[in-house]
């Protein structure tokens, strides 16, 4: 498990955008298309011919995960956006509120104690080089209190700095529910 603080010092970024997703409307409607979609490829999986099943069986597999809030992410690390992704907020690399998060992120309370709940990836901060490049992705779950890097890394994080974070988080436009109501 690597240490947020030392992933944050090794972060040589130009500018930052945090991006939401897997919640709402948007998310409730692709959930009922993707279901349809599953439906009727399901249908022509009845009658496909061998050849063509293998082929047919990936969409749905693709169409599942799309919605399946553990494994699906609001951004993957090739800079793809989840089709229920939107940008909420652009930090500069001198940017006051990138530095706010940054205390926030490696403030040392105590140590971290894990979660047994699966994580929902929900909210992220993505940061980019000069060439709009991606150099570094943090995936938040405000749920049980718990953050991935790019590469899925586990990032080991003091839980006492999930609540200030999640009030950041919602000061710049984020819209964080009660994750745990949602379950």
């Amino acid at each position: 498990m690597k240490k947020l603080s030392n992933y944050i010092e090794n972060l040589n970024f130009e500018y930052a955008v945090s991006y939401s997703g897997l919640r709402g409307d948007r998310f409730k409607n692709l959930e009922v298309e993707n279901k349809e979609k599953i439906q009727q490829i399901e249908k022509e999986l009845e009658s496909a011919r061998f050849m063509q099943k293998s082929k047919l069986r990936k969409k749905i597999e693709v169409l599942s995960d799309e919605t399946n809030l553990f494994r699906a992410r609001v951004i993957n690390k090739d800079g793809e956006l989840h089709k229920s992704a939107k940008k909420v907020y652009k930090f500069e690399k001198e940017d006051k509120e990138i530095e706010l998060i940054f205390r926030i992120l490696t403030s040392k309370f105590e140590e971290q104690y894990f979660s047994m709940c699966a994580p929902i990836f929900r909210d992220s901060i993505v940061f980019y080089s000069k060439k709009d490049r991606i150099v570094g992705i943090l995936q938040i779950c405000f749920s049980c209190w718990y953050m991935k890097n790019e590469n899925e890394e586990d990032l080991e994080v003091d839980h006492k700095i999930f609540p200030i974070l999640k009030k950041k988080f919602i000061q710049i436009g984020h819209q964080i529910e009660d994750e745990l109501k949602r379950r």
